[in-house]
């Protein structure tokens, strides 16, 4: 009877190790690296020539999960339509729900840091996530966010009147360019 519980005990620690690494490594341009207190990943540490651009912001992990364009829309995918009293027209946009990327890699902490390429951060908190629909854009009104613009990625909140305490919400959370999530 022990050594059968043992046996188990060991088959469902291999099976949730193997499933830890189980995240598929990207076949196009990395778009999003998240890193930190994450389970699953698909790529060892820092390495100064291939990261050079997160070595020169003074980013360092020991792994991390890499997500290309098809990764991320391989996630199921949400849309959310937002206007703004300063924009031209109201946007619709589509990608996943962040909290699905973050399940995707596995991530264990409670601080969620979402950072844009010129190096701008701002926290997210886990409770955000739980509460309201928050995306991670890939798309505003069927068009790919391109850098230069608000892309690869942009963290949009629902603003769309059906969560009222949103619309006085700080916009400093709402990063745009999004390239790293660390999560603490």
């Amino acid at each position: 009877m022990l050594r059968a519980l043992l046996t188990a005990i060991l088959a469902i620690g291999f099976v949730v190790s193997a499933q830890a690494a189980d995240l598929a490594k990207p076949k196009g341009a990395v778009v999003l690296t998240v890193h930190g207190a994450i389970a699953n990943t698909n790529r060892g540490a820092l390495n100064d020539f291939d990261d050079a651009f997160f070595k020169f912001g003074n980013v360092s992990f020991d792994a991390a999960a890499s997500f290309d364009l098809a990764m991320l829309e391989k996630l199921p995918q949400k849309t959310l339509t937002v206007k703004y009293d300063t924009w031209p027209k109201a946007y619709t946009f589509r990608g996943p729900l962040l909290a699905d990327v973050l399940k995707a890699a596995g991530a264990k902490g409670q601080t969620i840091k979402v950072f844009a390429i010129d190096g701008y951060g701002a926290e997210i908190p886990r409770t955000d996530l739980a509460q309201y629909p928050v995306l991670l854009a890939l798309k505003a009104d069927g068009r790919y966010l391109g850098l230069g613009g608000r892309g690869p990625t942009w963290v949009v909140y629902p603003r769309d009147g059906r969560h009222p305490g949103l619309q006085a919400h700080d916009d400093a959370k709402w990063v745009w360019s999004a390239i790293r999530i660390e999560v603490e």
